[in-house]
C-alpha cells in the first residue's frame, strides 16, 4: 500500500526542495546510506540520540534537546511531521534554518538524488543530516518517521536510543497487531547502545526483549513515576543514577507525558559523560520544554484553547483521559477532523467521554476529506455526546466557540492538519514554524 509522506499542502519551501521526487514510503534504508555517503557521512561523528514509539517520541525527542541546550550545547533536532512549515522538522537551539540555507543544500543534493531517486521523505532525511552537520551541532536528536527498522532515520549509530510505547497506528504498512508493530519499532535497537522504553504492554516488552536480546542490546524499562498533572504542566520526583532524587516541573501536559519524561531524562544518563547536565541544567532543561500541538493551551479574550494532535485511538485515550483530569473551564467542547484513512470511531469514542459537546469536521481548512463525518455521524452517536457537523472549518471552530462561550473551552484534535488550520486561524502559529530573522539559525 501507498503511504503519502509529501509536502503539506501550501507549503513553498517543502515543495521547492526536492519537487520530481515521489511522495510515498519507498521502505529500505539503502538509498539514504548511498546519498550520506556521497557526502561524507554528515553526522557520522556527531553524538546522536535516536527515539521511536507510536505516540510520545516527539515529547521524549524535545526534552532531550532542551534540556542539552540547557546544559551548553548547539543541539540539532529533526523530527516529523510539521505542523504548520517544513523549517520545523529541521532546528538547531530550537530555531530553524534559513529557508535559502536549505534550498542552497537541496541544490547541492540534486545529482545523486537524480541517481538515486529516493522517495521525499529520504530525501529530506539526508538534507536534515546535511544541515545539521553544516550547522555545527555538537549534539543531534533524531526522531523516527514512521516504524523503525527501515525508516530512513535508522543508518544513525546512536548513543542512546528511546522506543516510548507501542500501539496500533500505520496497520497498512507495519502490521496487523501490536506485535508486528513492536518488532518494526525495535529495529531501531543496536548493539551495545543503551536503548530505554516505557512501554508497559507484556506482550510488546516480550517482543521488545527477544529483539534487543538477538541484536545485542541493553534494554531498560523505565516505569512511569508518580506525579501530579495539572494545566500547566507536570510534577514529579525522579529517581535517577546522576543527579540522585530530582524535582521537576514541565509544562508538556498529560499523565502519559510522566512515563515520556522518565525514559528521557533516564536516557541522558547513558550519553558519554561530556554531555551530562548538572541537576540545574536538567531542571532548566525539562522547565523549557515546548511541544506545540501536544495538548497546548491557549487563553485568549474569547475563552480557553487546547490544541492536540492525537490522531490515533490510544494517543485519543490519552486527550481524553487528561481532559477528565484537568477539568479545564466548561463547559469543553470539541473540535474533531480526522483523515479519511483512520479509525474515526475509535478517536471520538476514546475522547467523547471528556466533552460537552462535539463538532465534526474536514482535517484542516484545505482538506478535501469532509464528507466523511455526516456520512458517519450516525454510528458515532452512541457516544452520548451530542455531535454537530460543519464542514466548513472556520465555521467549526467558531460554532465551537459560540458554544462553549468565553468562559468553556474549545478542544481542537483529531489530526495533525486539523491543529495545523487552528493554530493558522487563531494567529497562534508557533515561532519554529515562521521564517527566522537575518543571521539566526
Amino acid at each position: 500500500m501507498k503511504v503519502p509522506r509529501g509536502p503539506r499542502p501550501g507549503d513553498a519551501l517543502a515543495a521547492a526542495l526536492f519537487p520530481s521526487l515521489p511522495t510515498e514510503v519507498q521502505w529500505g534504508l539503502e538509498r539514504t546510506r548511498r546519498l550520506l555517503s556521497t557526502l561524507g557521512d554528515p553526522l557520522s561523528r556527531t553524538a546522536i540520540l535516536h527515539v521511536g514509539g507510536t505516540n510520545g517520541k516527539g515529547s521524549v525527542a524535545r526534552i532531550w534537546a532542551s534540556v542539552l541546550q540547557a546544559a551548553g550545547f548547539r543541539v540539532g533536532l529533526y523530527t516529523s511531521p510539521e505542523l504548520i512549515a517544513f523549517r520545523e522538522r529541521i532546528l538547531v537551539n530550537g530555531r530553524p534554518l534559513p529557508d535559502d540555507f536549505l534550498l542552497e543544500l537541496a541544490q547541492e543534493l540534486r545529482e545523486p538524488v537524480i541517481r538515486e531517486q529516493p522517495s521525499w521523505f529520504e530525501a529530506c532525511t539526508v538534507l536534515g543530516f546535511l544541515a545539521l552537520e553544516r550547522a555545527g551541532v555538537d549534539v543531534a536528536v533524531m526522531e523516527v518517521g514512521m516504524g523503525g527498522r527501515l525508516d530512513s532515520t535508522n543508518v544513525v549509530k546512536p548513543a542512546v536510543t528511546a522506543i516510548t510505547n507501542v500501539s496500533l497506528d500505520h496497520q497498512e504498512v507495519l502490521g496487523p497487531t501490536v506485535r508486528d508493530i513492536a518488532r518494526e519499532k525495535a529495529g531501531i535497537l543496536k548493539a551495545g547502545v543503551p536503548a530505554y522504553t516505557g512501554v508497559q504492554d507484556p506482550d510488546v516488552l516480550e517482543v521488545l526483549a527477544l529483539e534487543a536480546g538477538t541484536v545485542g542490546a541493553p534494554l531498560i524499562r523505565v516505569p512511569e513515576p508518580a506525579g501530579t498533572v495539572a494545566l500547566d504542566g507536570i510534577r514529579t520526583r525522579l529517581q535517577t543514577r546522576r543527579w540522585g532524587t530530582v524535582e521537576l516541573h514541565c509544562p508538556l501536559v498529560g499523565r502519559h507525558q510522566l512515563a515520556n519524561l522518565a525514559v528521557a531524562v533516564r536516557a541522558l544518563e547513558a550519553l558519554p559523560p561530556r554531555f551530562l547536565a548538572s541537576t540545574a541544567q536538567l531542571q532548566e532543561g525539562v522547565a523549557r520544554v515546548r511541544a506545540p500541538g501536544r495538548f497546548q493551551v491557549e487563553r485568549t479574550p474569547e475563552g480557553t484553547w487546547i490544541l492536540d494532535v492525537a490522531h490515533n485511538p490510544a494517543s485519543a485515550a490519552a486527550l481524553g483521559a487528561t481532559l477528565t483530569e484537568v477539568d479545564p473551564p466548561g463547559p469543553v467542547i470539541g473540535v474533531v477532523g480526522i483523515r479519511a484513512d483512520k479509525d474515526h470511531a475509535g478517536i471520538v469514542g476514546a475522547v467523547a467521554g471528556a466533552l460537552d459537546g462535539l463538532v465534526l469536521t474536514r482535517p484542516g481548512p484545505g482538506s478535501p476529506e469532509g464528507a466523511w463525518a455526516a456520512d458517519r455521524v450516525g454510528s458515532l452517536s452512541e457516544t452520548g455526546v451530542e455531535i454537530r457537523v460543519e464542514p466548513s472549518f472556520a465555521q467549526a471552530l467558531a460554532e465551537a466557540r459560540r458554544w462553549a462561550g468565553s468562559q468553556g473551552t474549545v478542544v481542537v484534535s483529531g489530526s495533525f492538519a486539523t491543529v495545523a488550520g487552528a493554530l493558522e486561524t487563531l494567529d497562534l502559529v508557533p515561532r519554529e514554524a515562521l521564517p527566522p530573522s537575518s543571521g539566526s539559525g
